[in-house]
């Protein structure tokens, strides 16, 4: 069996004087490398800008008055190891309440290193979180109940939430 292809060559060369380059493989190779430098040049232009808008923004929010970036520490003017007593928002910030709870109005209650908040809950009674600041960690979530002993919590003097 033997094939002819003499004829099939001589219209395919006909076809490529008139058609250009068969070989489509350069181009494509060039259309890749222009694909993966727009895709480059726009991934940089996305980070540029989330970078910028992240450093105007951190920018914006530190020199905001007002703000501090220590947490709950405690002023020069408390004395040393003696924390200014913390705010209701504060102590909120450190527990999760269930959802029908919520700090009372009367405010906190502090002596020393200690603070005690009210708590206000549907089924009523008294009940109290009880906080404790430490110079390393800041106020911290130390027990929930009525009434603590004084002299277990190490206080030298009498405190309103406490029995002695």
């Amino acid at each position: 069996m033997t094939d002819d292809l003499g004829p099939l060559r001589q219209a395919m060369t006909d076809l490529s004087e008139h058609g250009g380059s068969a070989d489509l493989y350069e181009r494509a190779l060039r259309k890749s490398r222009q694909s993966q430098r727009r895709a480059t040049v726009a991934t940089s232009v996305a980070a540029a800008m989330v970078f910028a808008i992240g450093g105007t923004v951190a920018f914006a929010v530190s020199q905001r008055t007002g703000t501090s970036s220590t947490p709950a520490a405690a002023p020069s003017s408390a004395g040393p190891g003696q924390p200014d007593c913390p705010s209701i928002e504060t102590l909120g910030d450190l527990v999760e309440l269930p959802s029908d709870w919520s700090f009372a109005s009367t405010g906190v209650q502090c002596a020393q290193t200690w603070a005690a908040a009210d708590v206000k809950r549907p089924a009523g009674g008294n009940v109290r979180y009880l906080f404790h600041y430490t110079s390393e960690t800041g106020w911290r979530y130390q027990d929930q109940g009525t009434e603590w002993d004084c002299a277990e919590l190490g206080l030298t003097q009498p405190a309103p939430f406490c029995t002695s």
